[in-house]
């Protein structure tokens, strides 16, 4: 990607779908905010909306078979995310707070040189205060937009 230390602006959708005990539950989130590339590292930062009025700035960090994201405001979330690893996190709410985990199985990243686009792909195994929560599928769909 041609970015390197420039911001350039973004639309984000972000879809998951939770499967649990024979459930599935699908769940997206739109955002508007920035990429940039710095260090070897591609982030994007955005402004999660919602239709509740929640105030939530998000931070997606993606490197080689890893990516953190870190949510900041109504609700605060710091999540890694690491190929065949088991790493440790925190969420928190206006409810509380909790301990996190995920046993990541892919992270793929994606943006073709001769593309405005790309995507980021993450499936995990998610863990909260260490009782399984489920296996996530999330796909982050990044769309650059013209300034």
């Amino acid at each position: 990607m041609s970015v390197e230390d420039k911001r350039r602006p973004i639309s984000v959708l972000m879809k998951t779908t939770i499967r649990q005990g024979g459930q599935k539950e699908h769940l997206s989130l739109k955002g508007k905010g920035n990429v940039y590339v710095k260090n070897g590292y591609t982030y994007l930062l955005f402004k999660e909306i919602h239709n509740d009025k929640l105030n939530v700035q998000t931070t997606v960090k993606i490197g080689e078979q890893e990516a953190t994201i870190i949510r900041n405001g109504d609700l605060s979330m710091r999540q890694i995310y690491t190929v065949g690893e088991k790493t440790e996190g925190t969420y928190r709410s206006p409810f509380g707070s909790w301990h996190t985990s995920a046993k990541t199985h892919l992270c793929h990243y994606e943006w073709p040189a001769s593309r405005s686009s790309g995507k980021l792909q993450l499936k995990y195994d998610y863990f909260l205060q260490d009782e399984p929560s489920g296996t996530f599928d999330v796909t982050i769909k990044i769309e650059e937009e013209n300034e």
